[in-house]
């Protein structure tokens, strides 16, 4: 009785809730949010037991999610886990522990120490004699510590880029192998799965040859090549991965597997990324169901901005204001993507990039992740929404990887009980469900007893659902749990977050009926766990944001002294807590800069790096630097997704006026060499100059510039504010120099060695952001960073909020920014730079906004215009301005200021005179610093015999049988800068691939030059796949871009490998080249161009000329104009004639469209 009482309180039974209605009958006119009547919208669903396939081991086995650690964006984690152990294990077991875990696995990046696109991995083999070294990458002890946790979950591995030395096949698996093995001897883990090829850079043929090598070498390990027996066995059951495409999910891998065999068996999994659909010959269903392959989207995007506030929009979709949890970019979207993967292309886990977002505000792809961890000193985490969308599959199945003797009980996607309306267009990544509609899937046991159903209305539409079972092992009387997350009524935010809202029983048909209400989630169950504190435990909500704020030593918090933050890389006696596993500590303790990387490299706290690697560094003097590690000279540079020379940042986006000082040193000559200190960095580039607000460069020749950053997303060029030159003997290698910028409201002052070279007044200041530190690709040294306050000026913001916080998370749900009518408050298509990717815009004047606050003043961010607005302000009721002015400004960036209030509380309202006003965010200027201001002393003194030591370029150990192998001339990787060797070149023995395999054949030595058939390139926007080498001719495969709105195909395009130019004619264009490309309205077509593939252009619905300059074209591939505008104009000189015959209903023409010259 005690346990029945219980449930029905936790469930929260409701005979009002309890409909009867049947399929098809619809309740027009049902009240949906905010007084609006919409129809109420049906679904049905039907589970057939004997559609449950337990003999499927893999292809429908449902893996759950995967987290990505990649990019920069795990750079903050180990600083949780140092400074804030408590809420580190806490996120750990939220998202790894329990019996039913949300993740299952962690993927990571093999890094090169560039930038592949939010910030740099730090690489594991910066040479290739170096001991690979995985400490220094937050993403391996992810993984171990998560591994603790879950010791079923999976790892994989992959690489963007390589570091330099990395130039032919074998040294990629010999980086691949000991970085693995590394981890092992360290962490105790084996990588379960590796993709060997280039991640989105399918190449086809050529990668499909390498994954066939690539397995060999792994079958052809013995006790010579990996001497620890364990490892070796657990080594050569790694599995392969292809192919990683992104927005594309071609047909080439499945098709290839139908007719290589050898393929085929290499290959364990096919993952494709974004893109939901199956190929175009079903490839992926015929994967997972008939073959028994696992079939993954193997990267995906999460939440949007914030789910916590996102309920204060006020968009539309289509007619009522506000959409809760869902609408665009939602945690609800992302839940309709997962199971249209599912419906779609039997995709049985989901990768997410990243899952936590541990790096600064501002870099590339920010505020797209289900956990934001930005401030490791204060211990904040915000947990989105997102998670319990995944949360509403995971815990409620039994999920991860079935094991050999199929008995572990993995539940089975059904494809007969799961439905997917939502659509996805091809140009763009959304799944949008918002028409209403039937959108779920089913999980159920292998022995046919238990099941759950997903489903997500991501909706202004009620829906209606049936449910019915047959052929299942379950009680005739069973009972079933409907578990709802959704968007607060008029509590706290969370009120209604993961909640058993109704047990439900069926009717005497056997039919069980239920609502979901618009804008959420629902899992029905057969599991029993209403009262299971798993499934009842809130999900942890972000508390204080404390400013970073400390003493001299950058470790304690203390807001009484002149110091904001400082660091002198010693962290002498400071250790690391070790996990248990089970949400608490051992009571070990490890070093913390030994944990971290060691002494000759290891994370540094704080730090987030963009491009390079930024490292604790043991100097021969015992004394600790902060290093940046990559040189062009010794480690050799690699190729990057966005290039720039070293970065990383240090602290809190809040800091207003400060100053940063830092001490250089560059250890040799060198070309393009200098260091670097900026201020008040807000993101959007990865370019130090133009993404700190202002910043000092001194060259090793003496000179400097004071820049500042230039406004606009697409800006990559600062403007040079000042310039000018000190003794050359003051910043010579091996001399001990100090950089110094101090901003103070709109001055900023800039000094070397504590003497003042430049000031500059900004009339449009950029007030507030981090400390970035940058240096060329040489060896550079940093030490004692000093972040001090300034006197008579307030040094951070008490508070920055996002426009869309219209009340706080507290269980009282006060209120916060009031906005009036006039406004529209959106989380639509928001830029990465946008912060929480939301934004909120006056629709006309008289918009106003106001804000009760404690403090000095306070900031309107956002992208504006100076002359898009004026306003009108007052303060505590009394007019502070009328008709004033915008400052240009980009988001995140100021564009109106009120300062100088006394520190009390203050009602401020801010109305639209004329114009219009962009509000990305608001922030409260803090209380003014009175006390004395630090003196930070620059650093004397030089240092003789830099570098005091080179890495090894070669391997010193014998690992392989002593036997010749052919020596493989590099593939098909991007041009990469190699570092000289100082050693002669090894013998074929000194290598780490295995020189023979189980097959009776030996990889073949590829061609001597990586340009061959099927290599591609990237030229002028456009991607070309070589078709002939010996004929110099290439295909165009796809544009880079498919927004273009004009586009030639050259008759010619060139490209650099291997230190060669090479020329090409451009014969063909690809099938599908230009599909999908919605906005394209002419394309001219280059005159060596003789084939058009299949569906080249179609469904380019705007393309109303096609301009043909080719006297020699002779095919034309079906549909290849299909779905292009149907009074298109096709313009071809003298060959009128012939190419008519060319262009036939076949190929989508139709006669309402013309060819003439």
């Amino acid at each position: 009785m005690r346990k029945l009482l219980k449930k029905a309180g936790v469930c929260l039974l409701s005979l009002s809730m309890v409909l009867t209605s049947n399929v098809g009958v619809s309740a027009a006119g049902i009240s949906s949010k905010k007084g609006a009547a919409v129809d109420t919208k049906t679904g049905s669903i039907v589970i057939d037991g004997n559609d449950i396939k337990a003999d499927n081991v893999n292809g429908l086995t449902y893996k759950g999610f995967g987290m990505l650690s990649a990019n920069s964006t795990s750079d903050l984690l180990m600083d949780y886990k140092s400074q804030n152990p408590e809420k580190y294990a806490e996120l750990m077991q939220y998202l790894f522990g329990g019996k039913y875990p949300i993740f299952t696995h962690v993927k990571l990046e093999m890094g090169n120490d560039r930038n592949n696109s939010t910030g740099a991995e730090s690489a594991t083999m910066r040479t290739k004699g170096e001991k690979a070294n995985v400490l220094r990458n937050p993403g391996w002890q992810l993984a171990a510590d998560a591994k603790k946790i879950n010791p079923d979950l999976k790892v994989s591995i992959l690489r963007w880029r390589t570091p330099a030395w990395v130039k032919k096949d074998e040294d990629r698996y010999i980086w691949y192998k000991q970085s693995i093995l590394a981890a092992y001897e360290k962490y105790g883990y084996m990588v379960d799965y590796i993709n060997p090829n280039v991640n989105e850079a399918w190449s086809g043929a050529g990668d499909v040859k390498y994954t066939k090598k690539f397995a060999k070498w792994i079958a052809a390990e013995s006790t010579a090549t990996i001497k620890d027996e364990k490892a070796l066995e657990l080594f050569k059951k790694i599995k392969l991965v292809v192919s990683d495409e992104a927005n594309v999910v071609s047909d080439s891998v499945a098709e290839t597997m139908k007719s290589d065999q050898e393929f085929m068996d290499a290959v364990d999994v096919v993952g494709y990324h974004y893109k939901t659909a199956d190929d175009n010959n079903g490839g992926m269903k015929w994967l997972a169901e008939v073959v028994d392959k696992e079939v993954w989207n193997s990267e995906e995007q999460a939440t949007f901005s914030n789910s916590a506030f996102r309920p204060a929009t006020t968009d539309k979709a289509p007619t009522v204001a506000g959409t809760g949890i869902g609408g665009s970019g939602s945690a609800l979207e992302m839940g309709n993507t997962v199971i249209k993967s599912f419906v779609e292309s039997r995709r049985g886990h989901v990768i997410y990039q990243p899952a936590i977002g541990a790096f600064y505000e501002g870099a590339q792809y920010s505020f797209k992740e289900l956990v934001s961890a930005r401030d490791p000193w204060s211990g904040w985490m915000h947990y989105d929404a997102g998670l319990l969308v995944l949360a509403h599959i995971s815990k409620f199945a039994v999920t991860g990887w079935e094991n050999e003797d199929n008995t572990a009980g993995i539940w089975r996607g059904v494809p007969s009980a799961s439905k997917a309306s939502a659509y996805q267009g091809t140009s763009s990544n959304a799944v949008d469900g918002r028409a209403g509609g039937e959108n779920y899937m089913t999980l159920a046991a292998p022995t046919k007893d238990n099941f759950s159903t997903v489903i997500v209305n991501d909706s202004e539409y009620p829906m209606t659902y049936t449910l019915q079972m047959k052929n299942m092992k379950l009680a005739a009387d069973q009972k079933l749990e409907l578990w709802e997350t959704r968007a607060a009524d008029d509590g706290a935010f969370n009120e209604n977050y993961m909640k058993c809202i109704q047990e439900l029983s069926a009717d005497e048909n056997g039919v069980y009926s239920f609502e979901v209400k618009p804008n959420s989630a629902v899992t029905v169950t057969s599991l029993d766990v209403s009262d299971s504190e798993e499934h009842t435990k809130a999900m942890p909500v972000e508390g204080e944001r404390t400013v970073l704020d400390t003493d001299a030593t950058g470790d304690v918090q203390n807001v009484d002294d002149g110091y904001l933050y400082a660091d002198d890389f010693e962290y002498t006696g400071k250790t690391v807590p070790v996990l248990d596993g089970k949400g608490g500590f051992t009571g070990e303790t490890e070093d913390y800069i030994e944990s971290r990387g060691g002494q000759k490299g290891a994370m540094a706290r704080y730090t987030h790096t963009l491009n390079g690697a930024f490292e604790v560094y043991k100097s021969g003097n015992g004394n600790h630097v902060l290093r940046q590690q990559v040189d062009k000279q010794s480690t050799g540079v690699g190729t990057a997704w966005n290039s720039g020379d070293p970065v990383t940042l240090i602290g809190d986006y809040r800091w207003t006026n400060y100053t940063a000082s830092i001490d250089a040193l560059f250890e040799r000559e060198a070309e393009k060499q200098y260091a670097q200190i900026g201020i008040r960095e807000t993101g959007r580039t990865q370019n130090l100059s133009n993404c700190a607000g202002y910043s000092l460069k001194v060259n090793d020749d003496g000179t400097w510039i004071l820049y500042r950053a230039k406004m606009g997303i697409t800006s990559t060029k600062a403007t040079e504010l000042l310039t000018g030159s000190v003794d050359v003997k003051q910043v010579t290698p091996g001399t001990w120099f100090q950089l110094k910028l101090r901003g103070e409201g709109n001055v900023i002052k800039a000094y070397i060695n504590d003497v003042l070279v430049a000031t500059y007044e900004d009339s449009n200041p950029i007030t507030s952001g981090r400390v970035a530190i940058g240096s060329g690709n040489t060896y550079t040294r940093f030490d004692n960073l000093a972040v001090t306050k300034i006197k008579g000026y307030a040094p951070y913001y008490n508070e920055y909020l996002d426009n869309m916080e219209t009340y706080d998370l507290t269980p009282e749900k006060n209120t916060k920014l009031i906005y009036n009518n006039r406004w529209s408050l959106t989380c639509a298509n928001q830029g990465m730079f946008t912060y929480q990717r939301s934004a909120a815009y006056s629709t006309g004047t008289g918009a106003k906004l106001t804000y009760t606050f404690k403090g000095t003043g306070l900031e309107l961010l956002g992208y504006n215009k100076a002359d898009a607005g004026t306003l009108n302000v007052t303060v505590d009721g009394e007019s502070y301005a009328k008709g004033a002015k915008l400052w240009d400004a980009d988001n995140m960036c100021t564009a109106y200021q009120i300062n100088g209030l006394e520190d009390t509380e203050h009602t401020v309202s801010i109305e639209v005179a004329s114009g219009g006003l962009a509000v990305d965010a608001v922030a409260v200027i803090g209380s003014v610093y009175n006390g004395e201001e630090v003196t930070t002393t620059p650093k004397v003194g030089t240092e003789t015999g830099l570098p005091e030591e080179e890495l090894p370029t070669e391997l010193t150990e014998n690992v392989v049988p002593n036997i010749e192998t052919p020596s493989p001339a590099p593939s098909q990787e991007p041009e990469q800068s190699a570092a000289p060797s100082q050693k002669p070149a090894p013998s074929p023995a000194a290598t780490a691939v295995p020189s023979t395999a189980p097959s009776q054949d030996q990889p073949a030595a590829p061609a001597a030059s990586s340009v061959r058939k099927g290599y591609s390139f990237t030229a002028q926007g456009m991607t070309y796949v070589v078709t002939d080498v010996a004929k110099k001719t290439v295909s165009l495969k796809a544009p880079a871009s498919k927004k273009l709105k004009t586009a030639a195909v050259p008759a010619m395009v060139k490209t650099t490998a291997d230190g060669t130019t090479y020329s090409f004619r451009v014969t063909a264009i690809s099938d599908k080249a230009f599909a999908g490309c919605s906005a394209l309205k002419k394309i001219t077509i280059g005159k060596n161009v003789t084939s058009i593939g299949k569906e080249a252009f179609a469904k380019d619905k705007a393309l109303k000329k096609i301009v043909i300059k080719s006297t020699g074209l002779t095919k034309v591939g079906k549909n290849a104009v299909k779905g292009i505008s149907a009074k298109a104009k096709i313009s071809c000189g003298k060959n009128v004639k012939a190419y008519k015959k060319l262009f036939t209903a076949k190929t989508g023409y139709k006669k309402s469209m013309k060819i003439g010259k």
